[in-house]
């Protein structure tokens, strides 16, 4: 049933971004003149993602990682992370947390190297970061087919596995169940999800046409932004979106073709002949949707136009917008996807490269995230990869010394097993003492455990704050009543002695 639903969630993500890929791009390429807002929204989508400038973009980036496949090239590069501390909390009860959060933000890593991927060979020289005098470096290297690691603190020799036989290895490391593993890890790539010209021509015709034809012309329009750019809109309610996917799900459960299409890709990824759809699979999705009730709200997809360049789209609802933009020169490509919503987290991806005309391109890839919490207010994650890439025609890279490495491949299960366990006794010794070095807490494991696993720490905290809060609200209630009662056991006593008095 868990296989079934996976594979109908595919189904659904494969289907919308055929739609939204082709529809645009059809109704571009194939009118001369855009005269409504629905003409001028499909023209100007279009653009955003097939005109001449974002072509060359691609055609850019292609013929760079694909140099990069071709061509020895020297990197060094930097990881490092960011997050925000608790302002101003003095809570003596957090302080430990917060002088975690200080160290992982001094914390990074870096990394220089070379790399051939024609040869298959690969030295970095990488360094985990923790002071400016405390730190753990190792080199990773890979020559063909062995891929090793030497921690010159623990050991002078490379301990390597190869890719060949791993079910074999695994077993060796103490695994049971080994029948998911390949005996042979190999880059894929995914043939059955490229498209023939009677594929596509079937995609656009079937798909593509009678959906967009069915939209109403109402359902678009133009707004011209102060800045002197224009927004062409598309705006649906849930309703009318929903109604489009059931009628594309619809066609879908009786064509054949497209069917038989998307079981080759499923196999194709999945490696398993049994993993795949029928029509009855789609009918079940469509009967669930019609069953699932939607509200009122709408989502408008927005395309952004200025000065005769198409460089944003952006999809929101109910407060929350989704934008990406793009932004390229001569030798300059940046992108950017932004999430923003009044009541929800912000994310931000951005992704660069500049000089890419030359031998020398930087790449810079960030995440920011803002997670939106009562007690901290608004706690700011930041994750950044900068790597500058040396193209070098006389790069040479040494062969992995086989008389010193060690190949776990090559070892019975009675010396693996037990040499596993001292070398991870041994790297868990040397960061404990590094640890101590620094102040961390040992039970924190390690600060780039921090940068990852902070934001729940930081929610449970929050959590635990509220419910000490409560705790305190519930304490002082208890104390109010108990001095009112006793108060009030003080006045009838009063009453009753008055009375008795007077009696």
């Amino acid at each position: 049933m868990k296989k079934k639903t996976l594979l109908i969630v595919i189904i659904s993500i494969i289907i919308v971004l055929l739609i939204a890929g082709g529809v645009f791009a059809y109704l571009f390429l194939a009118t001369d003149m855009f005269k409504t807002d629905k003409e001028l929204f499909a023209k100007y989508t279009a653009s955003m993602i097939s005109d001449k400038s974002d072509s060359d973009a691609i055609t850019i980036l292609e013929n760079y990682f694909n140099k990069k496949q071709n061509t020895a090239y020297a990197n060094k590069g930097e990881f490092s992370a960011y997050i925000q501390n608790l302002e101003n909390n003095t809570d003596e009860s957090i302080q430990t947390i917060i002088n975690a959060i200080n160290i992982a933000n001094n914390t990074n890593i870096t990394f220089n190297g070379k790399i051939d991927n024609t040869n298959k060979q690969v030295e970095e020289n990488i360094q985990i970061n923790y002071t400016d005098t405390v730190n753990f470096p190792f080199t990773y290297k890979q020559d063909g087919d062995i891929y090793g690691i030497k921690i010159d603190s623990i050991t002078p020799n490379y301990v390597a596995i190869e890719n060949n036989n791993l079910k074999e290895l695994f077993r060796k490391l103490g695994a049971t169940d080994v029948s998911q593993i390949p005996d042979r890890i190999e880059p894929q790539e995914i043939e059955s999800i490229k498209f023939t010209d009677e594929e596509k021509a079937h995609l656009l015709n079937v798909y593509v046409q009678p959906i967009f034809n069915g939209i109403s012309e109402e359902k678009f329009s133009k707004i011209e932004n102060t800045d002197g750019s224009i927004n062409y809109n598309l705006t649906l309610t849930k309703q009318e979106l929903k109604n489009i996917l059931i009628q594309t799900l619809q066609t879908l459960s009786t064509d054949t073709m497209m069917i038989n299409k998307i079981n080759n890709i499923i196999v194709e990824v999945y490696q398993d002949e049994t993993m795949n759809i029928s029509s009855e699979d789609i009918q079940g999705l469509i009967d669930n949707l019609s069953e699932t009730t939607t509200d009122d709200s709408n989502i408008t997809i927005s395309v952004n136009r200025k000065a005769d360049s198409t460089n944003k789209i952006s999809i929101s609802s109910e407060g929350t917008t989704l934008e990406f933009t793009k932004t390229q020169t001569k030798s300059n490509i940046s992108y950017n996807l932004d999430m923003s919503g009044t009541n929800e987290n912000n994310i931000s991806v951005q992704i660069a490269f500049s000089g890419l005309d030359t031998n020398i391109i930087t790449e810079n890839y960030s995440v920011a995230i803002d997670i939106t919490g009562e007690m901290a207010g608004s706690i700011n994650l930041e994750y950044s990869f900068n790597n500058t890439v040396t193209f070098d025609n006389s790069i040479t890279i040494d062969a992995i010394p086989q008389a010193t490495t060690a190949v776990l491949n090559n070892y019975p299960v009675e010396q693996v097993q037990p040499f596993i366990e001292q070398l991870g006794m041994a790297i868990e010794q040397l960061n404990s003492n590094q640890m101590t070095q620094i102040g961390y807490p040992r039970d924190m494991v390690n600060p780039m455990v921090m940068w990852f696993t902070a934001p729940s720490i930081l929610r449970q905290l929050e959590l635990f704050d509220r419910a000490q809060e409560t705790q305190n609200i519930m304490e002082e209630a208890d104390k109010e009543f108990d001095e009112f009662t006793a108060n009030s056991q003080v006045f009838i006593d009063e009453v009753l002695a008055n009375s008795v008095n007077e009696i």
